[in-house]
């Protein structure tokens, strides 16, 4: 039995790059070193997720945009996705829940600048959608194309 995605946070840890200081994970955690809003020009924003065997798995990931509420079962995390981006771009908040469905085993974010590209998850992986559709975390930000992508757990050893 493998170890579960247990909880997540968005860390900021600067505003800009004149404050540049190493990141500071909390002890535990595992960071994605990789800056959310990549090119788009705000705030320095990166994932970071703690994983247990014994703690309740996380099981659901959802976008929601601007004033969204979550859906029952959900809790939103209090950072927007486009903190500090100075163009109209869309408030996006990663929100999560521990309710059914298979326990989520691990986390990977995956960008490309090209707009005539589009990269696949990895195999065994799902991307983090909004009504259907992959959602780009830098949506109407600009800069680099941005998802979220899981691994769900496959099987019953595995999600037990």
């Amino acid at each position: 039995m493998g170890q579960f995605i247990t909880d997540i946070d968005v860390l900021v840890p600067y505003e800009k790059p004149s404050d540049r200081t190493p990141i500071r994970t909390p002890t535990g955690w595992e960071l994605i070193p990789f800056d959310l809003n990549s090119g788009a020009g705000g705030a320095y924003l990166y994932l970071v997720y703690e994983k247990h065997l014994q703690d309740r798995p996380i099981t659901g990931l959802r976008i929601l945009k601007n004033d969204e509420r979550p859906p029952t079962g959900y809790q939103t995390l209090p950072v927007d996705l486009n903190k500090g981006v100075k163009n109209e771009s869309t408030s996006l908040f990663l929100a999560v829940t521990r309710e059914a469905g298979a326990a989520i085993t691990d986390l990977a974010v995956t960008h490309w600048t090209d707009p005539a590209q589009h990269i696949p998850p990895k195999q065994g992986y799902l991307r983090v959608q909004y009504a259907g559709t992959d959602i780009d975390l830098n949506l109407g930000a600009g800069g680099d194309f941005i998802f979220l992508d899981y691994r769900p757990a496959m099987n019953s050893q595995e999600n037990a």
